[in-house]
């Protein structure tokens, strides 16, 4: 007898019940997952809308089962804050997006919707290269890495050093959390699981502004196996992109 994804024992009801696609390493399944699992937990599944952005977190609406928003290049946070102010008080609204969509294209929106506070929980899935669109640079692309616009690796002299985005909201007041973690590593994703929960619960309760970035593989794109790719990414961000919580409110909710 053939189960339905429904019947397999902990998959949850907010996964939709198509094959994903993505690439054979890449961990935005991983990422889908996480979320899938905290709407149910916080059983919000009824009342609550996601935007993605372009690229491979496009794919999104496919593979949850809830109201998703698909976004132009760089307008997630734009569109997410109209959601948010139309329906705001009943539902819940989130965002998933690429680093290159959010930092290269949608930067301005992201300052701009932290210092108003806007009631958005923001996953933005960092992947050190725009994916979808050939595996070009991006703003956090690692020093000495190859993409497909810098064959020969980054340099700083010519493009610059990764930049850490996720500083840059912890000193405007409005931001309510703001927490990192890699989503390839059994004990990261346990703490990224509690992250995305929380970041939700936020939100629920004191309508602030929180945002979570996952560090993510694109074996695909660093032309490497997954095994290499994790290796890799794990060592080169530690020092760049630390995980963990860096912010969180100090009153007003238990987590």
């Amino acid at each position: 007898m053939e189960l339905k994804f429904e019947q397999i024992a902990g998959f949850p009801k907010s996964l939709a019940e198509t094959p994903q696609h993505f690439c054979p390493g890449c961990t935005h399944g991983v990422n889908v997952r996480l979320l899938a699992e905290a709407i149910d937990n916080l059983q919000v599944a009824g009342n609550i809308v996601g935007v993605c952005g372009m690229g491979c977190s496009g794919l999104l609406p496919d593979y949850l089962d809830i109201d998703m928003v698909a976004a132009p290049p760089g307008q997630a946070i734009p569109v997410a804050t109209g959601l948010s102010h139309e329906i705001g008080k009943k539902s819940l609204v989130f965002v998933y997006v690429g680093e290159g969509d959010l930092y290269g294209r949608g930067l301005n929106y992201l300052i701009h919707a932290a210092i108003r506070g806007e009631a958005l929980s923001v996953f933005c899935a960092n992947n050190l290269n725009m994916g979808m669109s050939g595996g070009h640079l991006s703003p956090t692309t690692l020093l000495g890495q190859k993409t497909a616009t810098t064959p020969e690796g980054k340099s700083a002299a010519k493009y610059g050093i990764p930049v850490d985005f996720t500083r840059l909201l912890l000193n405007i007041p409005n931001v309510s959390f703001v927490a990192r973690f890699k989503g390839f590593t059994a004990g990261e994703i346990r703490k990224g699981r509690e992250y995305i929960k929380r970041s939700l619960q936020i939100q629920k309760f004191q309508r602030g502004f929180s945002f979570v970035e996952i560090l993510s593989l694109c074996p695909t794109n660093l032309g490497l196996p997954p095994t290499e790719a994790v290796k890799l990414v794990k060592s080169a961000t530690s020092g760049i992109y630390p995980s963990g919580i860096f912010k969180t409110p100090e009153v007003g909710i238990t987590l």
